[in-house]
């Protein structure tokens, strides 16, 4: 039993008489909860969060923070990290974590954009989480991304080692 498709597809691939069943992640509605509403935010910076272990090569943190710090419209970051040792030091407006998942819920709520540039995930869970809140995201095509990104319907797919490319998705 697992929590992405193409986990299950490739553990079917490589044992074809092991059954496999998908058990797809859920939120929990009561802690991310869907607005009613989505507030336009015209009047300040983009407000762009990322989140995830720095100390986890596949992550890519310390890469989607220099993407955001290239960008060239205004805007203010925020980090999610609960090893602030190994962030180090970052061109960041704000750090935080560990956080709850209702600060997190409350967070992506006050949140922009999501962005995720993982190499390697099961089922990436801060971009759901995040439109569950009111935001949008910029994600690599990571491995189950197709699950629930449509690139230029509900968030934007960038290339992986493009950061130049990535902040543009972010002017956008």
């Amino acid at each position: 039993i697992t929590e992405a498709r193409w986990i299950a597809d490739t553990l079917a691939a490589l044992r074809p008489d092991a059954p496999c069943y998908l058990a797809r992640n859920g939120l929990d509605k009561d802690i991310f909860a869907p607005l009613e509403q989505v507030p336009i935010n015209a009047e300040e910076p983009l407000r762009v969060l990322v989140e995830g272990s720095p100390s986890a090569w596949f992550k890519h943190v310390h890469q989607a923070v220099e993407a955001a710090s290239a960008m060239r419209e205004p805007h203010h970051v925020t980090i999610v990290c609960a090893d602030r040792a190994a962030l180090g030091e970052v061109a960041a407006d704000q750090i935080v974590g560990p956080l709850s998942h209702r600060e997190m819920a409350s967070l992506y709520a006050r949140t922009d954009v999501v962005l995720k540039l993982s190499s390697v995930e099961g089922m990436s869970g801060p971009p759901l989480e995040g439109f569950h809140r009111g935001a949008t995201c910029v994600v690599t095509p990571v491995t189950g991304h197709e699950e629930y990104v449509e690139h230029g319907w509900n968030g934007l797919l960038t290339d992986w080692d493009d950061l130049r490319g990535t902040a543009r998705q972010l002017d956008l």
